[in-house]
């Protein structure tokens, strides 16, 4: 593997509708004590609730043998006003280090401006250095 912080064939993608399968597996493969505590029906409620408000899904894509799969992603829920969002950015267990949160921040980054948001607020999954980066990154955008 390069240098640490480099996404390595990876491809960041914007998801449409038809792609909320692919988000759906890799919250299922979540460490599900940190991010969605409970059984399978959280994630089911969770992805029925992002489709129903209209939050934008960034998925990161890693090269497989038969297909490309969802390692990292990150959702941007506008509230109902639509000027401000809550921001959540996953990774998939052994894909840390791999440059998704900086990748997946600057994507966030990038649709909140397109989306003429306001403000995004980052929830932390974790309290490794992973999400703070983006968090702080993201605040500075807000703020900005």
């Amino acid at each position: 593997m390069g240098a640490v912080g480099v996404v390595h064939a990876a491809e960041i993608r914007i998801l449409g509708p038809t792609a909320i399968e692919d988000y759906h597996a890799h919250l299922m493969r979540l460490d599900r004590s940190s991010v969605f505590p409970g059984d399978d029906r959280s994630i089911d409620a969770h992805c029925l609730d992002l489709m129903a408000t209209g939050a934008i899904l960034i998925g990161a894509y890693v090269k497989n043998v038969m297909r490309d799969v969802m390692r990292a992603s990150a959702e941007v829920v506008p509230d109902r006003t639509a000027r401000r969002a809550e921001a959540a950015i996953t990774v998939e267990q052994g894909f840390h280090e791999r440059g998704f949160e900086r990748e997946l921040t600057a994507r966030i980054i990038e649709e909140a401006r397109r989306h003429h948001l306001t403000e995004v607020r980052v929830q932390e999954q974790s309290s490794s250095r992973h999400y703070k980066i983006p968090a702080l990154e993201l605040h500075t955008y807000a703020s900005a």
